[in-house]
């Protein structure tokens, strides 16, 4: 083997996916899943014929 230390190249990916996208998605599905529970515990009052504020008393 011919002498000389072996590199580590930093080689920049031009097709790299925008660091933005999957941000953006997490915020969308975090919101969601707020409105998803939401419905769920209005629904859950409508049908025990309680209100939102009953569930803390």
């Amino acid at each position: 083997m011919a002498g000389g230390m072996g590199t580590i190249g930093n080689v920049v990916d031009e097709e790299e996916e925008n660091d933005n996208i999957p941000t953006i998605l997490s915020i969308i599905s975090f919101v969601l899943s707020i409105a998803v529970l939401a419905v769920g515990i209005m629904t859950w009052t409508s049908a025990n014929g309680e209100t939102f504020g009953s569930l803390f008393e």
